[in-house]
């Protein structure tokens, strides 16, 4: 009987360790099941973040696309100012040396105008002496 009664208590004893053990293992299963929870909202997170990541990674190809093409249009248009102010510079020398010439040339036509005054003059006081060298001649000859 002692022995039933140790074995009774023995077999409750057990119950009871069993009836913690399932508890436990019921509680694990709902920590397993939280933590699966957990996990997939996780997975959902690194997932999206993936993703952001990716768009990111694009974005930052494709700034980095712009900002070469818009350096290089930079670099072009820099080039091309310099070369329309070389131009520039050339013309205004062109002009500046045109300028000069037009000036020179229009001293030397001023000059000619008053050589030719001059020569006019000259011709007309000669027609004149001539006139009266002819006069005296003729006043000779008819003496």
């Amino acid at each position: 009987m002692e022995e039933a009664a140790l074995l009774r208590e023995r077999a409750k004893t057990v119950e009871e360790a069993a009836s913690k053990a399932r508890e436990e293992a019921l509680s694990y299963k709902n920590v397993v099941a939280d933590l699966d929870k957990e996990k997939g909202l996780l997975k959902t997170d690194l997932d999206s973040i993936r993703e952001s990541f990716q768009r990111m990674k694009v974005e930052c190809v494709n700034s980095e696309i712009a900002r070469s093409a818009a350096e290089e249009a930079k670099k072009k248009a820099l080039e091309d100012l310099e070369a329309k102010q070389a131009r520039s510079r050339s013309l205004s020398d062109d002009v500046d040396h045109l300028k000069r010439a037009l000036l020179e040339k229009d001293g030397a036509i001023s000059q000619a105008g008053k050589a030719i005054e001059d020569l006019r003059v000259a011709n007309t006081e000669l027609a004149h002496s001539n006139r009266e060298v002819e006069r005296a001649t003729t006043v000779e000859f008819l003496f």
